[in-house]
C-alpha cells in the first residue's frame, strides 16, 4: 500500500500574499478550468491569494460566471484592441501579493505553479520559465530581438515563455521602469534586478512564438520605439560629422580659388553648393535630433487610464486582518475617538 504523499495535509502558509495575473485569456470552457484549477492549486499552498484577469470588455459576460466560482477574484475590463503587453501592466500593477505571477494561461497548465513560486521566494529573483531543450530553428530566428533587446538593455529572448514570476519589491522596481511593458516581458540589464531560470521540461503544444506575426511585429515596434534615444545620438553623431565635413570642403573651396588661377567653368559653383548644402543638412540635422533629445529628456512618463472598470472589489487586507485576527490601525483610531 503506497503511503500518502505528506505535501498534501500541509497546513497552508499564511506568511505570503500571491498574486496570479493574466493578461490575454480566451473565453472557453478550457481558460475557466483552468482558472479553477489554479485556484485549488494555491489555495493548497496559500492562505491567501488572488488571481486577477484583464479581458476585452467583449468578453465581460463570458467572465461574470467565473468571478462567482473563483473567490478573490478580480475581473478587470479594458477596451477591445488594448496593447497586450499593456494590459500585462495593468494586472502587474492592480496586484498586492508578496509574490506576483505573471502568467499565460496556457503554459500555465503545463507547469508546476507551486515549484515556481517556491524558486522566485528562496532565490529572491525574477524568475523565467523556459524549456531546457530549445529549437534551433527558433533560436536562429530570435536573434534580431536578442540584438535588438541587448541594444536597448534588456534580455530578450523570444524562445522564453511569457509566465515570470518576481517578489513585490522587484516588481515595484520593473513597474518603475521607463518601459514597463518591456520591462515586465523582457527583464532590464540591471544589477537590482537578478534573475533565475525555471526549467520545464514540458511543451505547450499551442504556443506560437514566431507564428503569431502581429504580437511579434508589436515587440520588434516597441523595441525600436525604445531605441529612439540611441538613435537620435548616432544621427547627431553623424550630422555632427557631416557638418564638419561641409565646412572643410568649404576650406578646400576656398583654398582652390585662392590658389588655382584657373578653374574649370562651373567647378566653383557647383561645388560651392554642395559645401553649402552639406552644411546645412548637417547642422539642421544636429539641431533636430538634439532638440527630440532634450524633450525626450524633459517628458515624463505618462501612463494613460486603460482600465475601463473593476467589475468585482475584493478587500484582501481586510480579509487577512480579519482571518489573523490582527486589529487595524485605522479601526483602532476610530474606537478611541468613539470612547473618548
Amino acid at each position: 500500500m503506497r503511503e500518502p504523499d505528506a505535501s498534501q495535509f500541509r497546513k497552508p502558509r499564511e506568511d505570503v500574499v500571491v498574486s496570479a495575473c493574466f493578461s490575454d485569456l480566451p473565453s472557453d470552457d478550457r481558460t475557466f478550468q483552468t482558472v479553477r484549477d489554479l485556484a485549488t492549486t494555491l489555495d493548497q499552498a496559500y492562505r491567501f491569494r488572488e488571481i486577477i484577469l484583464v479581458v476585452d470588455d467583449t468578453q465581460r459576460p463570458a467572465f461574470l460566471d467565473l468571478v462567482g466560482q473563483v473567490p478573490n477574484l478580480r475581473l478587470f475590463v479594458v477596451r477591445r484592441g488594448t496593447e497586450y503587453y499593456q494590459r500585462r501592466v495593468i494586472a502587474a500593477e492592480e496586484a498586492i501579493g508578496d509574490i506576483v505571477l505573471i502568467g499565460n494561461i496556457d503554459e500555465i497548465a503545463h507547469m508546476d505553479v507551486l515549484a515556481l513560486l517556491d524558486q522566485t521566494e528562496q532565490a529572491g529573483a525574477i524568475t523565467l520559465a523556459n524549456r531546457a531543450v530549445r529549437r534551433p530553428v527558433k533560436d536562429m530566428l530570435a536573434w534580431p530581438f536578442i540584438a535588438l533587446g541587448r541594444l536597448a538593455g534588456f534580455k530578450v529572448d523570444p524562445s522564453d515563455f511569457q509566465t515570470s514570476a518576481m517578489p513585490r519589491t522587484l516588481l515595484n522596481l520593473v513597474l518603475a521602469h521607463d518601459e514597463p511593458r518591456l520591462a515586465l516581458r523582457f527583464p532590464p540589464r540591471d544589477p537590482r534586478l537578478p534573475l533565475a531560470h525555471f526549467r520545464t521540461d514540458r511543451n505547450v503544444t499551442t504556443r506560437t512564438a514566431f507564428l503569431d506575426i502581429p504580437r511579434r511585429a508589436q515587440l520588434l515596434q516597441t523595441l525600436l520605439v525604445y531605441l529612439t534615444p540611441t538613435i537620435l545620438s548616432v544621427v547627431a553623431l553623424s550630422s555632427a560629422v557631416l557638418t564638419l565635413v561641409g565646412l572643410a570642403y568649404a576650406a578646400y573651396i576656398a583654398g582652390a580659388l585662392v590658389l588655382v588661377h584657373h578653374l574649370a567653368p562651373g567647378w566653383l559653383t557647383t561645388n560651392v553648393m554642395l559645401a553649402v548644402s552639406a552644411v546645412f543638412m548637417g547642422m539642421s540635422t544636429l539641431g533636430l535630433s538634439l532638440g527630440l533629445q532634450h524633450l525626450l529628456r524633459q517628458q515624463g512618463r505618462l501612463k494613460a487610464d486603460l482600465v475601463s472598470e473593476e467589475v468585482n472589489r475584493i478587500d484582501l487586507f481586510h480579509q487577512v486582518a480579519f482571518d489573523l485576527n490582527v486589529e487595524l490601525d485605522s479601526d483602532a483610531g476610530a474606537g478611541a475617538r468613539g470612547n473618548s
